[in-house]
């Protein structure tokens, strides 16, 4: 148990500051490193993924309004953005959980894998695109944008910032609002996404002792007893650097996360 904490502590730490400077829950991150770590305490192998994606939802919600209460105090949250994503993505993460929760090991992660490969895409893609005419954010588009990344962001256990981040962008967001929103709108993802896989795990006598469904509570605390201060410092990092430097950087972020992923 004191490697398993040690190594989670440690974790904690990166995804806090990446979470803090990308606005990302940190899923993309965690969901990986619990497939690896929680054989060690366990985890029988056909709820591996599923509490790997219910424990990173349970993650998100601390270091994501950890980040995006630094983010609010920096002016970097666009309120009229998410008075509507927010609520919608909400919504679909839930419903969307209590499916997801119950889907086979392998597809799980085929999907996962599937979603880094596209988000890493689209961000390379939006460094070099043209924002001058981009289209307006309307409440048609962040219903429409909000269930498709609710939908997306509970199969990969992430707190949507890989979805969230460039989708405002291209709606007229700049680049640090944008992350600054989707820090935001990614707590209450993971909060939503946490609910979900509790229910959908409630009861399983495969899980081991101190789970709340698929939720392993010693990797939340230890995951966010350093992200939630390191998220911090990451926010306050996304205000004094370029925004082409952020876009760059969270490209390789996700080209480094996709090609882990293929190579196991």
């Amino acid at each position: 148990m004191f490697t398993f904490i040690l190594l989670c502590l440690l974790v904690g730490a990166i995804v806090g500051f990446l979470a803090g400077l990308f606005g990302i829950g940190g899923g993309l991150v965690v969901v990986p490193t619990l497939v690896y770590l929680l054989p060690m305490m366990g985890i029988p192998d056909q709820m591996l993924m599923s509490t790997a994606l219910g424990t990173s939802f349970a993650t998100i919600v601390i270091t994501g309004f950890s980040s995006a209460q630094r983010h609010h105090k920096l002016g970097n949250i666009e309120w009229s953005a998410v008075k509507v994503l927010a609520p919608v993505i909400m919504i679909t993460v839930f419903i969307s959980g209590l499916f997801i929760g119950k889907l086979d090991r392998d597809i799980s992660a085929k999907i996962f894998a599937c979603l880094v490969v596209y988000l890493a895409a689209k961000m390379v893609i939006s460094i070099k695109k043209n924002t001058v005419n981009a289209k307006p954010l309307t409440t048609q588009s962040s219903v429409i944008g909000g269930i498709l990344i609710g939908m997306a962001s509970s199969a990969a256990g992430i707190g949507g910032g890989g979805f969230i981040v460039p989708f405002l962008n291209s709606r007229s967001v700049n680049m640090k609002k944008s992350i600054g929103s989707s820090a935001f709108c990614g707590a209450l993802l993971g909060l939503s996404g946490t609910l979900s896989f509790i229910v959908s795990g409630w009861g399983n006598p495969s899980m081991p002792d101190y789970s709340l469904g698929y939720i392993y509570l010693p990797a939340v605390l230890g995951i966010t007893a350093t992200s939630f201060f390191t998220s911090k410092l990451g926010a306050t990092a996304t205000s004094k650097l370029p925004v082409s430097t952020l876009k760059k950087g969270f490209a390789l972020l996700l080209i480094a996360i996709a090609v882990d992923m293929f190579m196991k």
